[in-house]
């Protein structure tokens, strides 16, 4: 910081001080990328809190898709199917919590590929879980 004379008064020299541009400018970006910085990890952690990401386990094979049924992170109902052709498919982007039902088919398309409906089962989602954002769901429960 330096001082600029701004003239005389009653024969007192007045001084206003002075930042220099290039300060300005460094604080300037310095706040912008803090911002950026927090607004980038705020999308997971507020989700971790009101939802989770689930993975689909189905160790039998025999499970084409799941039909998943819940409320999404906002508490507003949600309908997904989700075709699972591994034994863990992850359903990524997607948050769940409370009360879901999966109703399982043999097709990919949730019975709209003509395939055999499985039966259905209740899981529960907890909107909170400290240690991920992932919960498993194992679906080898199949009623035929």
């Amino acid at each position: 910081m330096s001082e600029k004379l701004m003239g005389k008064k009653n024969g007192v020299a007045l001084a206003v001080p002075t930042v220099r541009k290039r300060t300005v400018g460094t604080a300037v970006a310095s706040g912008a990328l803090a911002l950026a910085a927090v607004l980038g990890a705020g999308g997971q952690a507020v989700a971790g809190t009101a939802g989770q990401q689930i993975v689909i386990a189905d160790y039998t094979g025999r499970v084409g898709s799941v039909k998943i049924i819940s409320q999404d992170q906002k508490g507003a109902p949600r309908t997904y199917c989700l075709a699972t052709p591994h034994k863990e498919t992850r359903l990524e982007g997607w948050w769940w919590r409370d009360y879901t039902r999966l109703a399982k088919w043999t097709d990919s398309s949730c019975g709209a590929g003509g395939g055999a409906y499985l039966g259905s089962q209740d899981e529960w989602v907890n909107a909170t879980q400290y240690d991920s954002d992932w919960t498993w769901l194992n679906i080898y429960k199949n009623q035929y």
